[in-house]
């Protein structure tokens, strides 16, 4: 087919579905890229578009042995579980042979897949965390100066990467901090290091060098859990600029993986919250349905009391009520809790 008729094509099918894609939900898949190789048929180019999409959302929301379990899923089975999606030609793409592509999946056929499948999936949104690495080599120090981990650890970051790493700036307080405390770093309190950056979450990161194996300690907040870990990564490139290279890439997965067993969400088991809305507008009851339909952790609402000054909603959730809570918050909801009382004011 014509390339160009091909995206006719798409666009009079966007002109009828009307799709919209939001960046806080965590089943919209965006910026999916791919080659159109030659001779290759509208269908199939999608079904490779769906495919690579469910790739990038179970790599992003769940732990890597439950991505392993679903790497050979049927494409009539990903087709079944989307909600839309959308095909971009992007004047940016240096060839004219690439397709972008975005896919919003069906949060309730999503849930219901992993109910059946018995897994846990991770709600997750973009984060921000302060990285603080000292390498240690040859007994001797390195925070900032010819520290390669400082220096190197946000070079080719990925672009689905939703942790974004803010490292810390050179400052003397912090050298001396790590100079008199350098031998039991393990066991020193580093947040009022660290707290200065206005960041919840932090990881505190030890590398211990070595030829054939680094030695890692990180410490740090994760979703308000304390995280204490350690484990070697092998070396198994002779070149040491590389080794360390891929030694950065084995420590992001493993913070990953720590971010998501921070977040599962359990869909076997949902849990209940009456709330009171207090109405001062006449869309208020309206406004309040709204953001509750677009929060992936509320799969059902309704009102069960109504008056003029108030209605009484019974609120059906997954995962920790801490996460609503946020989520509200995001959405400039102001909450007043007493005496486990949920009271909901719009702004």
């Amino acid at each position: 087919m014509n390339k160009y008729l091909f995206f006719l094509i798409i666009i009079v099918f966007l002109a009828k579905t009307g799709n919209v894609f939001s960046n806080q939900n965590i089943f919209d898949v965006d910026n999916i890229e791919f080659s159109a190789e030659n001779n290759t048929n509208r269908s199939k180019l999608i079904d490779r578009g769906f495919k690579l999409g469910f790739e990038k959302l179970i790599e992003k929301i769940l732990m890597n042995n439950d991505a392993k379990k679903l790497s050979n899923i049927d494409i009539n089975q990903i087709k079944k579980l989307i909600l839309k999606y959308q095909i971009i030609e992007n004047k940016n793409i240096a060839s004219k042979d690439k397709i972008k592509m975005n896919i919003s999946f069906n949060r309730e056929k999503i849930n219901q897949f992993f109910y059946d499948k018995n897994i846990l999936y991770s709600d997750i949104t973009k984060t921000k965390i302060v990285l603080f690495p000292v390498l240690i080599q040859n007994n001797k120090y390195y925070i900032y100066d010819k520290n390669y981990f400082y220096i190197n650890w946000n070079n080719e970051e990925k672009e689905t990467n939703l942790i974004e790493y803010i490292l810390p700036i050179e400052n003397i307080d912090d050298i001396s901090f790590i100079e008199k405390n350098k031998n039991s770093l393990e066991s020193t309190d580093v947040k009022q290091m660290l707290n200065k950056y206005d960041v919840r979450d932090y990881i505190f990161l030890i590398i211990n060098s070595d030829k054939d194996k680094n030695k890692i300690f990180l410490k740090g907040l994760s979703s308000s859990n304390e995280v204490v870990k350690s484990f070697d990564i092998i070396v198994n490139n002779s070149d040491e600029d590389l080794g360390k290279k891929e030694t950065i890439k084995k420590i992001k997965i493993r913070i990953n993986e720590i971010w998501k067993s921070q977040n599962l969400v359990d869909v076997r088991t949902p849990s209940f919250l009456n709330i009171f809305l207090e109405i001062k507008k006449e869309n208020d009851l309206l406004n309040i349905q709204r953001v509750l339909n677009s929060i992936d952790l509320i799969q059902s609402h309704n009102v069960i009391e109504l008056n003029k000054d108030y209605a009484k909603i019974k609120i059906k959730y997954i995962g920790k009520i801490d996460k609503i809570k946020n989520k509200l918050t995001e959405k400039k909801i102001k909450i007043d809790i007493s005496n486990n009382q949920w009271t909901l004011k719009l702004s």
